[in-house]
């Protein structure tokens, strides 16, 4: 518990003051859920930034471009260096979602020097993330793991 809440700082320390390479999320928490013509509203639409998630024993660093990636890296970098913590290269993973109808571009980043392998599929806690938006693998893999659990 006590590392976490010293990472928790770490992050914060890294990147206060930085909106530019946090992903915003826009929210409203009146009317219907899915009525994105509320969202484009002047007033009452709250607007949250978010540079990371915390897990049990991980940490994903969200961008929303790919060209934020490597400052990303920096400022984590640096802020473990100054926490005294190191990076495992080896673990550390990149996986980039590129926006509807745009191309895919292995993204090339580094961190401590050496640079990090870039991933098509990211599994944590039976979760799967997927560079590509699609509906199906995610259905694909949902079917998988109940077929599995009922034993067909």
């Amino acid at each position: 518990m006590l590392f976490n809440m010293m990472f928790s700082a770490m992050l914060s320390d890294a990147f206060c003051c930085d909106e530019e390479t946090s992903i915003r999320i826009r929210y409203r928490t009146d009317g219907r859920l899915f009525n994105l013509r509320r969202l484009q509203a002047k007033t009452k639409v709250k607007e949250y930034s978010v540079h990371d998630f915390l897990f049990a024993f991980d940490c994903t660093l969200n961008t929303a471009t790919e060209a934020l990636i490597q400052q990303s890296m920096n400022r984590f970098s640096t802020a473990c260096r100054n926490s005294g913590l190191t990076i495992s290269t080896k673990k550390t993973e990149i996986l980039h979602q590129p926006a509807p109808q745009k191309t895919y571009m292995e993204p090339t980043s580094t961190a401590e020097e050496e640079i990090l392998k870039a991933v098509d599929h990211f599994t944590y806690l039976g979760c799967t993330l997927s560079r590509s938006v699609n509906i199906h693998e995610k259905v694909d893999t949902h079917i998988a793991h109940a077929s599995s659990a009922f034993g067909r």
